[in-house]
């Protein structure tokens, strides 16, 4: 339930977005994006929803999983049919269903 993981892009390792999908440093060697993601993944809090609660979107979501509060604002990792999905937590709502 990290945000930013390594991954292997341009020729080197960079550390990548798991929200926007975006590359948020350049071509590094594996030990600089390793580092770089575990500085990424500390500027961020999460906290596991349990039990995950239903919530709805500007659709039905699905059930939320844990909360993620970046430097972009909260997300809410969300289940739902198609998999796990990151949602803005403005855009979310407890359902009343």
């Amino acid at each position: 339930m990290v945000r930013y993981a390594i991954a292997l892009d341009q020729g080197g390792w960079v550390v990548r977005d798991g929200i926007t999908g975006r590359s948020v440093t350049r071509p590094a060697t594996s030990e600089e994006a390793q580092q770089a993601v575990a500085e990424w993944n500390a500027r961020c809090v999460t906290r596991k929803v349990d039990p995950p609660v239903k919530v709805d979107g500007w659709v039905p979501a699905g059930e939320l999983r844990a909360w993620l509060r970046a430097e972009d604002g909260w997300w809410g990792l969300v289940s739902t049919r198609d998999g796990l999905r990151w949602i803005r937590a403005e855009n979310l709502r407890q359902s009343k269903a």
